[in-house]
């Protein structure tokens, strides 16, 4: 009877099947360390307070709800309650989230996704004047819709929209029409609600987009 010398260690295969195995025990293995590695990254980022925050836009500013105080007073006086949130008609309000830093729990509107319909009820609701309460829908200041006349389908050439036109609340002043629907803003007449952003039919990149000068709120806690 033959006896195996245990000294001996038996060959590994070199066949189709044993290659196959073994990379994918390496891309296995490389997988879950990318994996890994991205959600270190993620965290110590999200640490360093330089992921930007969800309503927050360099180029735009912030939008908050009709009525906000200025950015430096509403800070001061909004006691984080969303109470504004529970009384929105349009369920447009949101609240930033913590990596946000000092504007974490405050309410903004994510026009590009919902408009304000200016309801005013947030005002109503807001127990410290954070949000005054407004008579007229044409007194809510919150930004300026600007258009990009190359993505705007009737002034490009493209085609010819009017949403825009169509959904404004205060549509034959803040917004009115040109030729093959062309919109035109006046500014002294917008009052920023968002509806014609949310509304654009160029979904890529908005051609209409609400401008606020609330930009001294975007230096974000960086030390969280």
């Amino acid at each position: 009877m033959n006896v195996k010398d245990p000294t001996q260690h038996t060959p590994i295969s070199s066949g189709p099947t044993s290659r196959r195995q073994f990379m994918r025990n390496v891309v296995a293995v490389g997988g879950r360390a990318a994996f890994a590695s991205a959600l270190l990254y993620g965290f110590l980022t999200l640490r360093r307070g330089s992921i930007p925050a969800a309503g927050v836009s360099e180029d735009l500013g912030i939008l908050r709800p009709p009525g906000s105080l200025d950015e430096t007073a509403f800070l001061s006086a909004c006691i984080r309650c969303t109470r504004c949130v529970d009384a929105c008609e349009a369920q447009c309000i949101r609240l930033f989230g913590p990596e946000a830093g000092t504007l974490h729990a405050t309410p903004y509107i994510p026009a590009r996704d919902k408009g304000c319909t200016l309801c005013l009820a947030c005002g109503e609701a807001c127990p410290t004047g954070a949000i005054e309460p407004l008579e007229r829908m044409q007194d809510a200041r919150m930004g300026v819709a600007e258009i990009d006349e190359r993505l705007c389908l009737s002034l490009n050439g493209r085609g010819i929209c009017g949403a825009c036109f169509t959904v404004c609340p205060l549509r034959g002043r803040a917004i009115t029409q040109d030729m093959r629907n062309a919109p035109v803003v006046h500014p002294d007449a917008c009052v920023g609600c968002g509806l014609c952003e949310e509304i654009c039919l160029v979904r890529e990149r908005r051609a209409i987009r609400v401008r606020t000068e609330r930009h001294a709120a975007l230096a974000v806690d960086r030390t969280m």
